[in-house]
């Protein structure tokens, strides 16, 4: 929901989740390109997708070193950006950069498959079906950083 200012100013949207991070859809799209909105994890996000496809055709891990800079890149983002937790927040087991990565992952495979597999295999409605829940997974995650119940690993250099 917007709320009008009366000002040039854009509006503020009302809910901290919706502004603090950007929507699962909004991420799938920047993976694949679609539309790499101006949240700063879009690009990230975008990237991680590009890495994933030349995995697809070039197996070797030459994009690991790539994927830990752009999880540390997104990782320093969340520091940055998201509230402080509350002190009784949970830790989540991983960091976002990570979360990020393997729904890029998941996506670049599910559309893989869709593209190269016959559409009714049990394979490709499997790779959607785990895409669908990374989603929910990132949505769940996101609301409960962004409401500060939640707490990501501090995965700063000493």
């Amino acid at each position: 929901m917007h709320v009008s200012t009366g000002t040039s100013r854009p509006a503020r949207i009302t809910d901290s989740s919706e502004s603090l991070f950007p929507t699962g859809e909004a991420l799938l799209s920047a993976i694949r390109g679609h539309h790499v909105g101006p949240h700063p994890l879009a690009p990230i996000a975008y990237r991680f997708g590009q890495l994933h496809q030349q995995r697809l055709h070039r197996p070797a891990c030459l994009a690991c070193p790539h994927r830990t800079e752009l999880s540390v890149q997104a990782d320093r983002w969340v520091t940055e950006h998201a509230p402080p937790p509350h002190p009784n927040a949970t830790l989540h087991f991983e960091s976002l950069g990570t979360v990020i990565d393997r729904l890029a992952a998941q996506q670049v495979r599910a559309y893989h498959l869709l593209m190269s597999a016959e559409p009714s295999s049990p394979f490709v409605h499997a790779a959607w079906y785990r895409l669908a829940e990374l989603v929910d997974d990132y949505t769940d995650l996101t609301t409960a950083v962004a409401h500060r119940a939640r707490r990501l690993p501090d995965t700063s250099c000493p």
